[in-house]
């Protein structure tokens, strides 16, 4: 479901829910119900109508082929510490529109290749890591132990020099599979 199939299914909804039906059982709600309150549906009514003012999005064809410029390097603004998905969108926004982009997969695979990754041993969890290998902590990639909500994992980073390296190596990087 693309994001104008969104827009019309919660137009659709909110739409019923103002006309006093439950959206999901197609049921009319009960009289008491706060959707039924006058003020409750026009706020509805309004909102449907809003909803489909939104014009829908253009769709972007990337179909130009990547091409790193020394731009591209002028423009990037390195940050201390990046994770490589997070550097694979600000690359992105750099480009023009329908310029053809490096993925983080390409990004991910090319530091396998060149061996400055590699897989981590499955945890207790089954999950497994990209962590930097000797080779890749001497460029600038490193991995941090954190906790969220009690939960273990493992982050891997790019210092700016590592974000540099990647920069460096972007036209050889987009040729990766």
């Amino acid at each position: 479901m693309d994001e104008r199939d969104k827009i019309l299914m919660a137009q659709d909804w909110v739409r019923k829910l103002a006309n006093g039906i439950n959206p999901l059982t197609e049921n009319a709600v009960k009289e008491d119900d706060v959707v039924n309150n006058v003020h409750i549906s026009r706020c509805l009514f309004y909102v449907a109508d809003l909803l489909g003012k939104i014009p829908p999005q253009k769709k972007v064809t990337r179909n130009i082929p990547f091409v790193a410029t020394t731009i591209l390097k002028e423009k990037y603004n390195y940050v201390e510490a990046i994770s490589i998905s997070a550097f694979a969108s600000e690359i992105k926004k750099l480009l023009p529109e329908n310029m053809q982009s490096v993925s983080t997969l390409m990004f991910l695979n090319w530091l396998l290749q060149q061996g400055l990754l590699l897989e981590s041993e499955p945890d207790e969890k089954g999950r497994s890591y990209k962590i930097p290998t000797e080779k890749g902590r001497k460029v600038g990639i490193y991995s941090e132990d954190r906790e969220i909500n009690g939960g273990h994992y493992i982050i891997t980073l790019y210092n700016r020099e590592a974000q540099r390296y990647l920069l460096d190596h972007i036209e050889e990087i987009s040729q990766v599979q």
